[in-house]
């Protein structure tokens, strides 16, 4: 398969917005974020680049016409109205129902013209067991949800959203939560195990920098290299 080629990302809303009083900044927006990180597309996709913006700015709390931008920005790198819906249901497992609500509205408001496709048949059925093994005697309800729901139904439906895209949802929200548990850890080896390469996992942890924060990108790339040595 040819590799695909980088697309040159032009920005300026850096310098329109902020050149006269924060240049530096914008420059940095402007030349560096956009076209430097979000040009090496080659390397990670614009799609999968808006999904890890979106869910890292979800999973921060950032809930502003920010968020709205770029839920704009990924129905324009391709992202459809079946994957954004995907999406924001399964932050809602990883980052709370609340901030699914707060982000429907948004999405509604963009795709809101789209058509729903129709899908006849849920993906490979993913079999989890981790609630029932951890918590069954305890939280047997808790359990059930986890494996049954979560897993036996969200990550099941990988016909619509690929495990590989639902591996840079959890990873690009935990990290922008600020959760870097075991848990964390754990999404990352799966998401190895999903196909998510090295390069663009290395790629998924420097735009987290961007937009999650750079202590956060720091805390993750031991794990991740560990992972992926």
């Amino acid at each position: 398969m040819e590799k695909p080629k980088a697309v040159k990302i032009v920005q300026t809303a850096g310098r329109d917005r902020l050149g006269d009083f924060a240049p530096e900044f914008a420059r940095y927006n402007d030349d560096i974020l956009f076209g430097e990180v979000w040009s090496r597309n080659d390397i990670l996709s614009l799609q999968d680049r808006s999904i890890v913006t979106i869910c890292a700015l979800v999973g921060s709390g950032v809930l502003t016409d920010a968020l709205k931008y770029h839920i704009q920005t990924a129905k324009a790198n391709g992202v459809t109205r079946d994957e954004m819906v995907e999406i924001v249901t399964q932050l809602g497992f990883y980052a709370g129902w609340p901030k699914a609500w707060a982000v429907f509205p948004m999405a509604k408001e963009v795709y809101g013209e789209d058509a729903a496709k129709t899908f006849e048949n849920v993906g490979k059925k993913i079999t989890q067991t981790a609630g029932r093994k951890n918590l069954g005697d305890f939280a047997p309800e808790f359990a059930r949800y986890n494996d049954d729901i979560l897993f036996g139904e969200v990550w099941s439906r990988n016909n619509i959203l690929s495990v590989h895209d639902r591996s840079i949802v959890t990873v690009s929200t935990l990290v922008g939560a600020g959760i870097f548990t075991d848990a964390l850890k754990h999404h990352l080896a799966a998401a190895k195990a999903n196909g998510v390469t090295k390069a663009e996992m290395v790629e998924i942890i420097t735009q987290l920098a961007f937009y999650a924060g750079w202590p956060k990108a720091w805390a993750v790339f031991p794990m991740a290299e560990e992972v992926y040595s």
